[in-house]
């Protein structure tokens, strides 16, 4: 998993903000004593126009706007036919300058607030639940090794291990989320700082990896037989209900199609995390 997306932040903000311009509202009918109706009515119209802009940015926050604006003049139309227009004109143009303007900052903020976590959701390579690389990363950086590895004719190794989900079913979502979080911690202090320890689960398991550069064949195995060794005492004391899990060790360019078939799987990890970029691609 990644990042917060726009889409829950756009929840998020559309659930706060309403919150508050109804407190707001609340607020000032409760500090006058003899509050004005059509005042109160007026905060309420932010609510319109804050919808307008979180859902359809700039031309949603001025239609809203507008809108807001001919709804207040509506509201104060019988005291204008009682008292006259010159005593609210300013007032009623004052407020639609805010409704407005408040429709356009505001659409513009979340313009620029979408951008920033689509980028950050595009370049996020962290694992939210481990702090470990993520499949996105795995894909990355394999492709660079490899990339490398032709070039100047050199070698790498990956290390996997695979837990099942079922292994860690019997747990609360608190237990394993505290299971793999610290695990994350735990394998990030037992790698040679060149080495990129990867998590990404998969509809029916955990997959862990870590990329070791200029590490061959032999020394890739011993690792991988450590590393699931490591994974699964960790796991199994934490609660989890592990039969021997096997660790693998992958090194290119003799295993390039066993790697390339792991690269796939990640792969569609990757797709599932992130389907509507998998349908614009």
């Amino acid at each position: 998993m990644t990042g917060i997306s726009y889409a829950r932040a756009r929840a998020l903000l559309l659930g706060a903000g309403i919150f508050v311009l109804l407190m707001l509202a609340a607020l000032a009918y409760l500090s006058q004593a003899d509050p004005d109706p059509v005042e109160i009515k007026g905060t309420l119209l932010f609510i319109p126009v804050f919808i307008g802009f979180v859902l359809w940015r700039v031309p949603g926050g001025v239609v809203a706007g507008v809108l807001a604006a001919g709804a207040f003049a509506f509201f104060r139309y019988p005291a204008i036919q009682s008292i006259g227009s010159d005593v609210f004109a300013i007032q009623i143009v004052s407020k639609a300058v805010f409704f407005v303007t408040f429709g356009a900052i505001g659409g513009w903020a979340t313009k620029q607030l979408e951008g920033s976590l689509t980028k950050l959701e595009l370049y996020d390579l962290i694992d939210d639940t481990t702090g470990l690389n993520n499949a996105r990363f795995f894909l990355q950086d394999t492709d660079l090794e490899m990339s490398r590895a032709g070039r100047y004719q050199t070698l790498f190794s990956v290390a996997f291990v695979d837990v099942p989900n079922d292994c860690l079913a019997g747990l609360s979502k608190r237990k394993q989320a505290s299971a793999l979080r610290d695990l994350g911690q735990v394998l990030k202090g037992s790698v040679r700082g060149m080495d990129r320890p990867v998590h990404a689960q998969g509809k029916d398991v955990h997959k862990f990896a870590v990329i070791l550069p200029e590490t061959g064949a032999e020394g890739a195995k011993t690792f991988a037989s450590r590393l699931a060794v490591k994974v699964g005492t960790y796991l199994s004391e934490r609660g989890g209900k592990l039969s021997a899990i096997e660790g693998v060790a992958l090194t290119l360019p003799e295993d390039e199609q066993g790697l390339a078939r792991e690269r796939e799987i990640f792969a569609q990890i990757e797709r599932a995390e992130h389907p509507e970029e998998a349908d614009g691609a």
